[in-house]
């Protein structure tokens, strides 16, 4: 045999064993994932180890790991091959993570993703290697990202519904971090507000992730003389914004607000610091279900802490691709098939509730007005009042 001929027999044994393996093509868009019923289903998991979001990733891991366990390691009847890497905290980390997961791992799915920035950053990476992303990350106009969370518009709406019965005649002053999020929600809930008819005291936009000493903004507000506050913080600066809150005595001058990032989380370290602060979100411990009430006690018992909004949406995530995956039986678990399987999901049983995909691929769910609350000693957000069902384009139902 020549060389050549050599050659070409080498490359044809090549091609007949890498189809007959079912293999993953990535780098244009191929298929991804487990080919055999046997084999375990390779998920990427990203999330947040470091960072302002660190505390939120915390959550996510341990809510994945609560349902993983409860299904003993498996999604959808089949083994799951976790694949856990660091979001970080900027577009530029979470890029490189993706890359790793759809290059390296050639993973079947994704979850997990916090930051927004993060989010859009990273959303044509998969949908390119046609990879379904299940997140509570805002990514919109995508037919590989499924949210499962909330979306900024029901949140912004239901908040703004609230505050325009409730502060007709009240200033509200309105602050938040200076990104691409906090922009977003402090001037939709601001147009929200004018357009209500509620005078806006003054708007503030904190240095984002570096910002430690709240005072000299907490100063403008006294001078503002609001009546309520509006603010958007998550994570760290979140506990740190509410603790000086109350320490600079606002917290009985001015009703807080905010979406549920504010306390999410973060109630132990803000703790009675936090009490009589109202946000509205599509989860509290508190909920009574029989779902709920199982999901708060295993992850009690585990970690010794109530489970966050961010810790059911991660919980729900695993919960839906339990079911799409399950969907597909014997065939290959493709990413292409679990988007497909995705689409068909159906009504989708969760701790907050029952709730199916839109057709913007986000959830229409009911959202809730809470109290950060002392309750045998331990800080809660209590459920006070439903605001009502709604869409992800923040249509009240």
């Amino acid at each position: 045999m020549t060389g050549r001929a050599a050659i070409t027999a080498i490359a044809a044994a090549l091609a007949l064993t890498l189809a007959g393996c079912g293999g993953s093509t990535v780098a244009g868009g191929g298929t991804t994932g487990s080919t055999d019923k046997d084999d375990p289903v390779k998920i990427g998991f990203m999330v947040p180890k470091s960072g302002v979001y660190a505390s939120i990733g915390t959550d996510l891991e341990r809510a994945m790991q609560i349902y993983l366990d409860k299904h003993d390691g498996k999604l959808g009847g089949r083994e799951v091959d976790l694949v856990t890497v660091d979001e970080g905290s900027t577009p530029q980390t979470g890029t490189a993570a993706a890359r790793r997961l759809v290059q390296q791992e050639q993973v079947a799915a994704v979850t997990g993703i916090v930051n927004s920035a993060t989010a859009v950053g990273v959303a044509t990476v998969f949908s390119d290697a046609k990879i379904p992303v299940v997140s509570t990350g805002q990514v919109s106009d995508n037919p590989y990202w499924w949210r499962v969370g909330w979306t900024n518009p029901m949140m912004n709406t239901s908040i703004v519904d609230y505050l325009v019965a409730q502060a007709k005649d009240k200033p509200v002053y309105l602050i938040g971090a200076d990104y691409k999020q906090g922009r977003d929600i402090i001037e939709a809930v601001k147009s929200g507000l004018e357009s209500g008819g509620v005078k806006v005291a003054g708007t503030t936009f904190t240095p984002f992730g570096t910002t430690q000493d709240y005072q000299p903004y907490l100063s403008e507000i006294q001078k503002s003389k609001a009546a309520a506050v509006y603010a958007f913080y998550a994570g760290a600066e979140a506990a740190k914004f509410v603790t000086q809150y109350a320490q600079f005595g606002l917290n009985t001058k001015a009703t807080l607000y905010g979406n549920q990032a504010l306390t999410e989380g973060n109630l132990a370290a803000q703790g009675p610091a936090a009490a009589g602060v109202l946000t509205n979100s599509i989860y509290s411990p508190r909920i009574d279900s029989p779902a709920n009430k199982e999901f708060v006690e295993a992850y009690a018992a585990k970690h010794k802490a109530q489970p966050s909004v961010y810790s059911e949406a991660q919980y729900a995530s695993a919960a839906v691709l339990d079911k799409a995956i399950a969907s597909i039986g014997g065939g290959a678990v493709t990413g292409e098939a679990i988007n497909a399987a995705l689409g068909q999901v159906g009504d989708i049983e969760t701790p907050r509730g029952t709730w199916r995909f839109d057709s913007f691929q986000a959830p229409t769910q009911t959202i809730y007005l809470r109290r950060a609350t002392e309750n045998g000693g331990v800080m809660t957000d209590e459920v006070i009042e439903v605001l009502g069902v709604y869409s992800s384009d923040g249509k009240k139902s």
